[in-house]
């Protein structure tokens, strides 16, 4: 039985195999005899590679197995190196069974593969046991009992297939031998294929269990995305919320250090978590290979070519029949020029990655003879060379047949096989005409096996272009999602909480935020009087007091607007004058002064319970006059800490802070202190100072004018009282 897991319709197909196999009871609970320990080394054969060559490539694994239990090709130093021996004999330890291991090159040679490999070793070495075989990739795991009582095939290809499912696809042999032996023993086989089933059928399989090149690129562009964005979305959008609620605090050096040394601080700690979720890989179970590892396939090419002009790899033997080579070796002793043949299987996991030209100038730095040098694939029949000192010109791998490039490849049907090809190559460099040779390119080296596994650091590279561009774009992303959703709240809160105070009404407001509520103020103003003035004469509109007394206070505003005027200009004092002069104008001409601001210049619009009657004077919110109207008096805190009482707004009057010790911070604070540092409006000399426990719209108008030089008196409202500065 071959298994192989790969995608998830594989994984899902394997989960139903596994759910058809028959149940059984792992045999790791039964005793039996030890696992062979014949030797401590990986199984390699010298005596096939200084000898005659082997019939088959069974035959020389065999061989290996006799010296040890565990064999490990020497064609695959990068990924299994032969080192790797110790870590399989130990997992073996856990079957109790006499456990033989095969971990041959990637598939696709010629030659028998699977259980078909397993019952032909069987056979060859006559010795019972549990036997397992593993490609370098371990994308595929063969397993056969051959004489154990206790365990049956069947445990064992569960157990096999649990291995697979279990693990990511990258795991490799030693991880899936390991789990394959835990599963033998543990005795919960069954228990544990059906939570593996269920994690297929719902596809949460493992993925990868290490990253690439290109996974650590994006986690570092992702951890510098938030080193910089979190602390600074985190940092803008709390500013922002206090801003819009009005809690804002003066600034100062030390606050503005403490935010720079907590930004700071949070940015660390988004980085060290990062790398804690990030960057940390999980160590590989097999070492780096040695440089006898890397080396011991060439050793053994060098031996062969030492004794005939072709070398076949005895793992991969059944590529050329015993016919075809004693017909190319003829061939090859009659051509007119040196020619030393190799045919291997080229993979990435080998010393030379894969890359043909690069064994052959290895095999030629080894031997030292001027000879062509031929490297032929015996997977996909590729054939690379490398000339030295022969006298034949354009003999490079560029130049050779089509067939060489690969049976079947650039999608031509070509039914030649590895024999076909070593003809043709040798036809073409027989025929190639004398000429002076050129020295041949050296091939680009392999990477160091280490340096192949080095991954890049989660702070390098990609990191950097995270935290400069990716991080502060996402900020800004984020801030205006806040930002629109509490304009949103805003909106939505002030049409359905009446009255209340306005979405633009902060405690704290910048300077320029009191500019456009003033403007806003008195542009809604100057909107209800040219209404009010359509369809009325001129004397009309004089003998209207309410008009008279809306446009006095609407040309205060307008001139304490102007930023030319040569006091100063429009400072937070005179700025709040103006929004509070403006909405007092628009409650002069409303019926119920009570709904001036909730109305939003809506004319003739009247309060629930209000009677023509009856005309309530206008009053703002004490504790802020940019809220709404004040309806309720109340004892409310100070800044000094005594209570006083005070005509606050609806919004005021309900809010649980105004009873409180935090009843300052619903007070309106003016950036008017030494670098904009914020105080209490009530204690900047003006026209709202205490002791008065209501704002007067005609204190503030009188402010106003003495402040611009106008010496005229203000249109009272019908009804009210005299103003008094000091009351």
């Amino acid at each position: 039985m071959r298994i192989r897991i790969r995608r998830p319709a594989a994984a899902l197909a394997a989960a139903l195999a596994l759910a058809l196999l028959p149940g059984a009871t792992a045999a790791g609970d039964s005793p039996g005899r030890p696992p062979g320990t014949a030797g401590t080394g990986s199984g390699a054969s010298p005596g096939t590679a200084a000898g005659a060559e082997p019939a088959d490539s069974a035959s020389y694994i065999a061989e290996g197995l006799r010296e040890n239990p565990v064999w490990i090709s020497d064609q695959i130093p990068r990924d299994v190196p032969r080192s790797a021996a110790r870590l399989f004999e130990r997992a073996a330890e856990r079957t109790g069974v006499p456990t033989y291991v095969v971990v041959t090159a990637a598939e696709g040679p010629p030659g028998p593969a699977g259980v078909e490999l397993l019952d032909e070793l069987r056979e060859r070495t006559g010795r019972n046991g549990l036997y397992v075989h593993y490609d370098k990739d371990a994308a595929g795991g063969a397993v056969r009992v051959h004489g154990i009582a206790d365990l049956t095939d069947a445990v064992a290809e569960r157990a096999m297939l649990l291995a697979d499912l279990e693990l990511p696809y990258d795991a490799g042999p030693v991880l899936e031998f390991d789990r394959f032996t835990e599963i033998l023993a543990s005795g919960r086989a069954e228990e544990r294929a059906g939570t593996a089933g269920a994690r297929v059928a719902g596809h949460d399989t493992p993925d990868r269990l290490y990253p690439s090149v290109t996974d650590m690129e994006n986690r570092g562009v992702v951890t510098g995305t938030l080193v910089t964005g979190l602390p600074l979305l985190v940092l803008t959008t709390t500013a922002l919320v206090r801003r819009r609620r009005g809690t804002e605090r003066p600034a100062s050096r030390r606050r503005t250090a403490l935010v720079v040394l907590g930004t700071a601080g949070a940015a660390g700690a988004v980085a060290a978590g990062c790398w804690l979720l990030l960057g940390t890989v999980p160590p590989r179970p097999v070492a780096q290979p040695t440089g006898p590892e890397m080396a011991a396939r060439v050793e053994r090419v060098v031996e062969g070519l030492e004794r005939s002009p072709l070398y076949v790899d005895p793992e991969t033997a059944e590529a050329l029949a015993p016919g075809d080579r004693a017909r190319l070796r003829e061939r090859i002793a009659g051509m007119n020029v040196p020619v030393l043949v190799t045919a291997v299987p080229m993979q990435d996991a080998d010393e030379s990655a894969g890359d043909g030209e690069v064994l052959a100038h290895s095999l030629h730095g080894r031997i030292g003879r001027d000879a062509v040098y031929m490297v032929a694939d015996t997977g996909s029949g590729k054939v690379d060379l490398a000339s030295f000192g022969v006298d034949r010109a354009g003999l490079e791998s560029y130049y050779l047949p089509a067939v060489a490039r690969g049976l079947g490849s650039y999608g031509e049907e070509e039914d030649t096989d590895l024999a076909g090809t070593l003809d043709e190559v040798l036809r073409y460099i027989g025929t190639t005409p004398q000429g002076r040779p050129g020295p041949p390119l050296p091939p680009e080296p392999p990477p160091a096996p280490a340096d192949e596994d080095a991954l890049p650091s989660l702070f390098a590279g990609d990191f950097w272009a995270g935290t400069i561009f990716t991080g502060p774009a996402a900020a800004l992303l984020g801030i205006g999602l806040v930002a629109g959703a509490l304009a949103s709240f805003d909106r939505l809160r002030h049409r359905t909480t009446t009255p209340g105070p306005l979405p633009y009404a902060r405690n704290r407001p910048s300077t320029g935020l009191l500019r456009r509520t003033a403007r806003r103020e008195a542009a809604l103003l100057s909107e209800l009087l040219d209404g009010r003035a359509v369809g009325r004469s001129a004397g009309g509109e004089e003998g209207d007091a309410a008009a008279v007394r809306a446009r006095h206070f609407h040309r205060l505003a307008t001139e304490l607007l102007e930023p030319s005027r040569g006091d100063g200009g429009d400072g937070p004092l005179e700025l709040l004058c103006a929004a509070v002069l403006a909405r007092a104008g628009r409650a002069a001409l409303e019926e119920d002064p009570r709904v001036a601001v909730g109305a939003a210049g809506k004319a003739g619009a009247k309060a629930p319970g209000s009677s023509a009657g009856a005309r309530p004077q206008y009053e703002p919110c004490r504790l802020n006059p940019l809220h709404g109207p004040a309806l309720r008096s109340l004892r409310v805190p100070t800044p000094s800490g005594s209570r006083r009482s005070a005509r606050v707004c609806a919004a005021c009057a309900a809010s649980p802070a105004t009873a409180s010790a935090n009843g300052p911070r619903l007070l309106l604070h003016l950036p008017l202190g030494p670098r904009g540092r914020l105080v209490p409006y009530q204690e900047v000399p003006g026209p709202f100072t205490w002791p008065g426990s209501a704002v007067r719209p005609d204190a503030v108008a009188q402010w106003a004018q003495e402040r611009l030089g106008d010496a005229g008196p203000t249109p009272a409202e019908p009804g009210a009282p005299a103003v008094d500065l000091h009351k």
